[in-house]
């Protein structure tokens, strides 16, 4: 090296503090543990046996079904572990039940299924094997199954929401005269036949319903009372008045009255 040159001196790398390197290192495992742990949970999440459902708890007024009957219907629709099993898929099969009207279904860690139903409340038997709810829904049950006592209604496919109507109208307005329907009738052509307790026929027909009706209430103490008994039919398919069959005789014998 020639005299008087000068050598230039390189500074040595300056050293990262300690506690930054203890933090890159504990972030790297950080990062380890949440990828292990995505893994770990994408692996409960995808494998049923991880988390199976163990238990099936229901609730609920029973009358017309057992609770081990509900719990059956569940079980057999469970399908999956926690986070496989399909509640609404659960909650869809078991409506299948006539006598369930709604249900709630949800899980509840870490093994259970819980279940809260409501049973149909028959309010009236439709034709021979249905019945109908409240809000005039059909539904139709085992026959074993099917409650006695009930108001029997009948009439085309659609109209049952109408005919339990008419029922509801009409039955108070009979009642103030101590008579009670027991089955209503609307034909094809809506002609509207009433069955009383005791058997007796009410042909109201088609027309003037309204009108036919209140003719009925106003003549039945004066003329109809006192010979209720022996009275099978009463067809109020007149303008101003009436026909009756008494229990003796043959039908097409009607008697005409006025109202």
């Amino acid at each position: 090296m020639a005299k008087g040159q000068a050598v230039a001196k390189t500074e040595p790398a300056p050293k990262k503090p300690a506690g930054r390197r203890v933090a890159l290192w504990l972030g790297a495992l950080c990062a380890l543990a949440l990828l292990g742990g995505a893994g770990y949970f994408a692996r409960l999440i995808s494998d049923p046996a991880a988390i199976p459902i163990r238990k099936v708890t229901v609730e609920g007024d029973f009358v017309h079904l057992t609770q081990e009957h509900v719990q059956r219907l569940v079980s057999d629709a469970v399908h999956g572990g926690f986070f496989q099993v399909d509640v609404a898929a659960i909650r869809s099969r078991i409506l299948d039940e006539p006598w369930l009207y709604d249900a709630n279904v949800r899980r509840v860690w870490p093994d259970t299924i819980s279940v809260s139903i409501r049973e149909q409340q028959a309010v009236a038997a439709w034709g021979e094997t249905s019945l109908l709810n409240a809000e005039g829904d059909i539904f139709a049950p085992e026959a074993s199954t099917l409650p006695t006592g009930l108001v029997r209604l009948r009439g085309p496919v659609g109209t049952e929401l109408e005919v339990l109507s008419t029922y509801r109208s009409i039955e108070p307005r009979l009642a103030q005269l101590g008579l009670h329907v027991a089955a209503v009738s609307l034909s094809d052509r809506r002609a509207l036949v009433l069955e009383l307790a005791g058997g007796t026929m009410v042909i109201v027909g088609r027309h003037a319903v309204e009108n036919r009706l209140a003719r009925f209430q106003r003549v039945f103490d004066t003329l109809l009372r006192d010979h209720w008994a022996q009275i099978a039919v009463v067809d109020l398919r007149y303008t101003n008045g009436f026909a009756i069959r008494r229990r003796d005789e043959a039908p097409g014998s009607e008697k005409a009255g006025r109202g």
